[in-house]
Order: structure tokens, then C-alpha cells, then sequence
């Protein structure tokens, strides 16, 4: 019996032109083009037995179909070993040829002949054509399938047509064979099995035994469901979550939610090849929440479907009961809005000074131990009032006298023009009411007098001429107050601890990563009202992994000062941000020569803002000519240390990919 055939694509050395299987080709270390050291390659065989290391890159080199190199067997008839593999290659001519005359013509048997069951006809993500896009994790420019079909050999689409054909949809094996149709791919890669989160078929890959694969879902899943349900009180639906209504209020004990991470899941185009083998209706996907900028679903639309749903759970929990969310989003936005939206719908959030979290490999509660560096679920638990209990403040309920309004809008506007410097009116206005939650209290306030007490207006023309009003902060408006700088001291001294002792349990890692930092700052109960990430540069340094350390010697504590003192990293900021949102910077924001400019560039290196210190070097508006020449070769090597740091994130990214 054959337990897998591992297929390897074919690709054409581009120096001698001989084609082989990737599986055959070895690896070797090569120069690095910088010159510097050695990287693994895969290289051509025929080549390698010639002296010379010619690289096959699966991007560039000319790639053919897959071919079958590989056969793992079992005996079914007493043989020993019970097991063994043969290539196509082999070196015993006897297996060499077995896999000629009977593995490789079982496949050309089963190749010449018609499936005579149902297999889905769906092109991916029901594209019409092959250059128009669908999601974020597939395109139809880049990927190497079409269509569903494209993932499956025919051995194993043919086995999957019968098995459905002949069990029952309403039966359990039904189920098993459901959770056995992404394994029976070609995503299927030999090392690591299937790439979560995304539509990758590797170069190599393992096709696998359908009814094999099957039988072991239904021994594990059979035992860990022996003794799990007694009785038939049980309810699985699956309607969605913004609609509630065949519940009634105050009638839920707990829910525990785990709503999408923004964007990091594409719960709708990944679930699309299980929907295309259950004949499933695969337009849905209007109804999802989530962040796709393909599709065109915006952060604000996933907060305002996520804001209706957990109105819902709000309405069917009962009073004094508890939801808990599970998240986990290094981006501090995405925590923003879900406080936001928990706080709106009415729930009151949980304060404890440990972080809860749920361990992804054994789904267990733990409390947080600080040395691990393994990306975790959190869990914030939040309640919901009992009759007469007030809940907790919220950003802005339209309630507040007078005062406390105008305190809590004036930095809502600061934030807003802190990120986005030369901002119109109409829109600092929706960043204002976005934030509220009762928002037809409102218009009792004059928006025009409010911003003006923390804005100028400048006036600027467009590309047709016409006049447009952009707002910029005022001098002293967006300038971190001394309790607002003592809450940012207070959760500094709490990181850098968790800094010094990690780094000290870890010797082997130059810093800590954001997401850990990110970790021991969530269960902060007086938070600063800056983001972690908008601040933690002005104490902290970024290390040539991406990660970040705390000072090490008095003087690069006192330079950590002086930046908090005189706002300079502030002011980078809103000038590169101006230029990013492609309008004039304030004239107080940019910098008066090209001396102030290098010394700028300077602080993005040391401080890790490689991004921003790119775009000064290149986009600062005065030329560096007039330095001397050791200043122009300083700027001019942060330039490019900035360059380096950024490939290297990019290089980061990639890989997760």
C-alpha cells in the first residue's frame, strides 16, 4: 500500500540547461554577494559533479511541471521491514524499476482516465479572469493555481469525489472526511506539513494517502470525544454573530469570543476550498469582518461590524456576567478600538496587574511568566453592569460638563494631528465623533472654536488650484504635560525591569521583542495617553534585530533625556508624517538647515526609526553640500544604516510570509 508519493517540480539549470527535480539538488554554502561571509543554496546537481556551485532559485530559474521522486510503502503481507521508500532514482535497479513499471504507471493509468463523481468546477475565489484579484492571501497574478482543482493530484481529487459521494453528509465520517481535504493537497509540503494562514504550494510537496490520512483523524478525534458530551443539550449554530435575535436578553451565563485580528486572518478566502468541496454558497464574504485592503474593507469598517456584535453579546449576557475577549494584535491601534468598542458597548473591563493569556500550542489558561518569547492569544475579561452599577468612564460620552469635554476632545485632536499633521477639518471631525459613543450630543459643541484652541489653520492650494484650509498643531499644544510624562517614567521603569532581567535570563538575544513589551504594558491600569510605540523610542534603543534595549551607560540615558526634553523626536515625526499624507509640513516642524537635518537623521538611527530616518535623508528639503566632508560621510552612513535596517525588517516580514 502506498502511504505518500512526494512530487518535486522540475527546474533548467540556467548554465548547463539540464533539467532536474528540486528534490535531487543539494545544498551548498556560497558567497554572499556583499562579500561577507557564506549563505545555503541549493545548487545544480550536474554542475556540483563539474566543480562549479551554480545557484537554482525557485523565483528566477525556469521552473516545469511537478514530477512523482519519491514512494513510501508498507506491506500488507507479513514482508520485513513492513515499511520502506524507493526514488525514482534509486540505486538498487530492482526499486528503480518497480517505481517505473508500477508507481509511475498507476499514475499515468489514473491520469488517462474520468473522474465519475462530482469535483468542484470553482475557479479560486470564483474569479472570472486570471488577472483580476480577489483577497489578500491569493492572487491571481502571482499565484501558482487557479483553480481548485490545480490543488489536488488526480489520485487524490478522485479519492475525495468517492468518499464524498458515498457518505453521508449528515454522518460523522462526513465530518472526518471534511477535516482530511486541505491535508490531501499539494499545499501539503514535506517538512511542516500545510503553511497556516495563507494559500502556499511548496516546490516540493507529499501527497498523501486519503483513506489513511482519515483513519488517523478518526482515532484522535474519536478519543478525545469518548465521555466529552452526555445528553443532547447542546447547540451549535452558525449565524452571524451581528445578529443575535433567536436569543433573547439577559439569558447567556459567560461567552468567551475570539473575533478576527484585524486583518491578520483571512478567515473567508482561507475557509473558500472547504466551501467549493461542500457546494457551499462562497459569497458571503460581504458579511465578514475583517481588515482586506484588496476588497476594500477598511479598519473602520471591521470596528464598526465588530461594535455590532458585541452590542449583541451585551444584549443576550446577564446582568453581572462576564465576556472574555481573546486577542492578540501587536498592532496598539487594533487594542485601541476594541477598549474603544467595549467601553461604547457599556462593558466594564477587567483591572488586574498580571496579563492572561491562552498558550497556543496546549489552548490552556496561564498566567503571564515573563521569560517566554513564544506570540500568545491574550485574554481581557469584561462584565457587564449589574442593575444601578455606573460603569467606567469612556472616551466621550456627550454627557460631561463643559470642561471635560473640551480636556478629553482637545487630545483626541492632538493624537489626530500628532499622526496626521495638515489635516482638513471634515476630517479631524470623524476622527472626533468616532470616538464618541453617543454621538448626537454633540452637535451642542462648536467644533470650529474647539479646534482652533489647539490648531492653526493654513491655507494652501491644491493641483487645481483651489484653496484648501490644513490644520496644524500649535506650538505648544502637542507637548507631552508633566503628569502625561510621569505616567510614560512610571511604565518605562516597569519595562526596562522586564528589559534587564530577560536580557539577563537571555544573554544570547540583544533585545526584547515589541510584542513582549507590548505584554507587560497591557495590564497598566493608568495608561499614558501617547502609543507605546509613539514613545518607547524616546527611552529606549532599537537593536539591529528589530528588537529594543534599554540604556546602557549614563550617557545614553542622559541623551534618552535631552530627546524627551526638547521634543525633537515629536517633531520628526509630524514632519515625515506630513510628508508620508503627501501635504506641506508646518514650517515650525521642519528643520531650519541641513545641519539640524543630518543631526535629525542621526536620532532616527540611534532611536530605530529607520523608516523616518530614510525619508529625511531623502525627502528633507536642504542639500548637505554645504557640510563638511566628515559631516556629509556621518549622514550619509546613517542613511544608509537606515536602508540596511529597513531591507532587513522587510527581509523579516518576507519570511513570515
Amino acid at each position: 500500500m502506498t502511504n505518500y508519493v512526494v512530487w518535486s517540480y522540475v527546474f533548467e539549470c540556467p548554465r548547463c540547461l539540464n533539467r532536474m527535480p528540486l528534490f535531487d539538488c543539494p545544498e551548498a554554502d556560497v558567497p554572499k554577494t556583499s562579500g561577507k561571509g557564506t549563505k545555503k543554496v541549493t545548487v545544480c546537481l550536474y554542475c556540483q559533479k563539474n566543480g562549479h556551485l551554480e545557484e537554482i532559485s525557485t523565483r528566477s530559474t525556469k521552473r516545469f511541471d511537478p514530477v512523482p521522486v519519491l514512494v513510501n510503502y508498507e506491506c500488507l503481507d507479513g514482508c520485513t521491514p513492513k515499511r520502506g521508500e524507493r526514488v525514482h532514482n534509486d540505486p538498487d535497479p530492482k526499486k528503480r524499476d518497480y517505481f517505473k513499471r508500477y508507481d509511475l504507471a498507476k499514475i499515468e493509468e489514473i491520469e488517462r482516465k474520468a473522474i465519475p463523481y462530482w469535483v468542484p468546477p470553482h475557479r479560486m475565489m470564483n474569479v472570472e479572469s486570471d488577472t483580476e484579484p480577489w483577497g489578500d492571501k491569493w492572487r491571481a497574478g502571482t499565484s501558482n493555481f487557479r483553480a481548485v482543482l490545480d490543488l489536488f493530484t488526480k489520485r487524490n481529487l478522485w479519492a475525495l469525489a468517492l468518499l464524498r459521494e458515498k457518505i453521508s453528509a449528515r454522518s460523522f465520517l462526513f465530518f472526518l472526511w471534511s477535516a482530511g481535504i486541505l491535508p490531501a493537497s499539494r499545499m501539503n509540503g514535506i517538512v511542516g506539513g500545510i503553511l497556516a494562514g495563507t494559500y502556499y504550494m511548496p516546490q516540493v510537496f507529499q501527497e498523501s494517502n486519503v483513506i489513511n490520512s482519515i483513519s488517523r483523524r478518526f482515532n484522535s478525534v474519536k478519543s478525545n470525544l469518548d465521555g466529552l458530551v452526555h445528553g443532547s443539550e447542546l447547540i451549535i449554530s452558525t449565524q452571524t454573530a451581528t445578529n443575535l435575535s433567536d436569543i433573547n436578553q439577559n439569558t447567556i451565563d459567560y461567552i468567551f469570543t475570539d473575533p478576527p485580528y484585524s486583518g491578520s486572518v483571512q478567515y473567508g478566502e482561507l475557509n473558500f476550498i472547504w466551501e467549493a468541496w461542500l457546494n457551499l454558497n462562497t459569497k458571503w464574504h460581504e458579511q465578514e469582518i475583517v481588515v482586506n485592503k484588496t476588497r476594500g474593507f477598511t479598519e473602520n469598517d471591521w470596528a464598526s461590524m465588530l461594535s455590532i456584535a458585541m452590542q449583541e453579546c451585551y444584549r443576550v449576557l446577564k446582568q453581572g456576567r462576564w465576556l472574555s475577549l481573546c486577542y492578540h494584535d501587536t498592532s496598539e491601534g487594533t487594542w485601541q478600538l476594541i477598549q474603544d468598542i467595549m467601553a461604547g458597548v457599556g462593558f466594564i473591563s477587567e483591572n488586574l496587574q498580571t496579563t492572561l493569556f491562552i498558550e497556543g500550542d496546549h489552548k490552556s489558561y496561564n498566567q503571564y511568566t515573563a521569560q517566554k518569547v513564544t506570540k500568545r492569544d491574550l485574554v481581557i475579561n469584561f462584565r457587564k453592569p449589574k442593575i444601578g452599577e455606573i460603569r467606567e468612564d469612556i472616551t466621550i460620552t456627550g454627557e460631561e460638563d463643559k470642561p471635560s469635554f473640551m480636556k478629553k476632545a482637545r487630545l483626541i485632536l492632538s493624537e489626530a494631528l500628532e499622526r496626521n499633521p495638515g489635516n482638513t477639518a471634515d476630517r479631524l471631525y470623524d476622527e472626533l465623533v468616532s470616538r464618541m459613543v453617543r454621538k448626537g450630543e454633540f452637535e451642542r459643541h462648536n467644533f470650529d472654536t474647539l479646534l482652533r484652541s489647539i490648531a492653526e489653520e493654513v491655507k494652501t492650494p491644491d493641483e487645481n488650484g483651489n484653496t484648501i484650509s490644513r490644520w496644524y498643531l500649535l506650538e505648544t499644544a502637542g507637548e507631552v504635560d508633566a503628569a502625561e510624562s510621569g505616567k510614560e517614567e512610571a511604565v518605562a521603569r516597569r519595562l526596562e525591569e522586564f528589559m534587564v532581567k530577560f536580557l539577563s535570563d537571555h544573554p544570547e538575544f540583544e533585545g526584547v521583542h515589541y510584542s513582549d513589551l507590548f505584554e507587560q504594558y497591557l495590564p497598566v491600569g493608568d495608561k499614558p495617553r501617547r502609543m507605546l510605540a509613539d514613545w518607547l523610542p524616546e527611552f529606549f534603543y532599537r537593536t539591529s534585530e528589530g528588537t529594543w534595549r534599554p540604556p546602557t551607560d549614563g550617557d545614553e540615558r542622559q541623551q534618552k533625556q535631552h530627546l524627551r526634553t526638547n521634543g525633537t523626536l515629536r517633531r520628526i515625526k509630524r514632519f515625515t508624517n506630513a510628508i508620508l499624507n503627501s501635504v506641506p509640513p508646518a514650517g515650525r516642524d521642519r528643520p531650519e538647515n541641513a545641519a539640524t537635518l543630518a543631526n535629525w537623521i542621526n536620532e532616527c538611527r540611534k532611536a530605530g526609526l529607520y523608516n523616518q530616518g530614510k525619508l529625511l535623508y531623502e525627502q528633507g528639503g536642504h542639500s548637505f553640500d554645504a557640510l563638511s566632508e566628515k559631516a556629509q560621510l556621518e549622514v550619509r552612513e546613517n542613511y544608509l544604516i537606515c536602508r540596511r535596517r529597513l531591507g532587513k525588517d522587510d527581509d523579516k516580514q518576507m519570511s513570515l510570509l
